[in-house]
């Protein structure tokens, strides 16, 4: 199973995008976020079943990211990630499309959908946020967030550790993420795509999309379904902020999974078929034609 590479020229910026295309028709597209220190290929698992519905489903690899150039975990600024969404969304072609994203990617579809409510992007069909990053100040002291709004416009590029560690995503963590065996230089490529850094500029960034999304969350449009999938014991984006923010999303037709025992990547490692039932069974209660819609309300 693998994706379409291509390299693509946005505000200045050369950027790696992955595409995965269905084997059949094309029935929608999906803009897909990935998360912090994250890169593409790291979701091939978790997006098939969306290939497998007929959807095609598009990451672009933030600066610093994965094969895109650019310092470690510095993804440039919010105007710069505006036009990446746009040079996406022009590549559609017309077809409904879906808004997605995992942790910080989680976030970032989360202020897609509050700026599609406000008039700014065209709204999507669908959504699906994976244990959305909703508060990147948690765990930082008032003192940190003082001195990195300071900082931030001084030396923008500088990084800091995010504190994120493999253990903290999954049950049982990957061997090409956390020990590569010592031979196998395909996945020590993938270890060194991986990252746990992110810069000032950046941090002070997703501060301002957190309170963006707090204060947007009703603007959000109602009528696109929405899943959201938790892991219930996951230490980095927590459970309980998790169904509080839930409670807030204005959609008709949502859906809330809290994978009891999971992390923070439910859909990776031990325990994740519970995961992919609760996808699977989503993807069938949408019908793609001729917009996708829930065939069946939440219960």
């Amino acid at each position: 199973m693998t994706g379409e590479q291509l390299r693509v020229c946005v505000e200045g910026h050369l950027l790696n995008r992955m595409v995965m295309h269905p084997d059949g028709e094309v029935r929608a597209e999906a803009v897909f976020y990935h998360g912090q220190g994250d890169y593409a290929e790291r979701y091939l698992e978790v997006l098939y079943p969306f290939t497998e519905h007929g959807i095609r489903c598009t990451i672009t690899e933030l600066p610093g990211h994965g094969y895109s150039p650019g310092r470690r975990g510095h993804c440039g600024d919010t105007p710069l990630l505006d036009a990446v969404i746009q040079d996406t969304l022009s590549s559609f072609a017309g077809l409904p499309y879906g808004v997605m994203g995992h942790s910080m990617g989680g976030l970032l579809a989360a202020r897609h959908l509050v700026l599609s409510g406000r008039g700014g992007l065209p709204a999507p069909a669908f959504a699906w946020l994976s244990s959305p990053l909703f508060k990147p100040s948690l765990n930082r002291s008032a003192l940190f967030i003082r001195i990195l709004r300071l900082l931030a416009p001084l030396v923008p590029s500088l990084t800091v550790s995010t504190g994120v560690k493999p253990e903290m995503c999954r049950i049982k963590p990957e061997q090409a993420v956390t020990d590569p065996e010592p031979g196998d230089q395909q996945a020590r490529a993938r270890h060194q795509l991986w990252h746990s850094r992110i810069s000032l500029g950046w941090g002070a960034a997703l501060l301002d999309i957190e309170k963006l999304v707090y204060d947007g969350l009703k603007d959000i449009p109602q009528d696109i379904p929405l899943l959201y999938t938790q892991g219930g014991d996951d230490p980095v984006c927590r459970p309980e902020l998790a169904r509080e923010m839930y409670a807030q999303f204005p959609n008709r037709s949502k859906r809330y999974d809290e994978m009891k025992g999971l992390l923070h990547e439910p859909f990776r490692g031990d325990g994740s078929e519970s995961f992919f039932a609760v996808l699977g069974a989503w993807l069938e209660s949408l019908s793609l034609n001729p917009r996708l819609c829930p065939t069946r309300p939440e219960a």
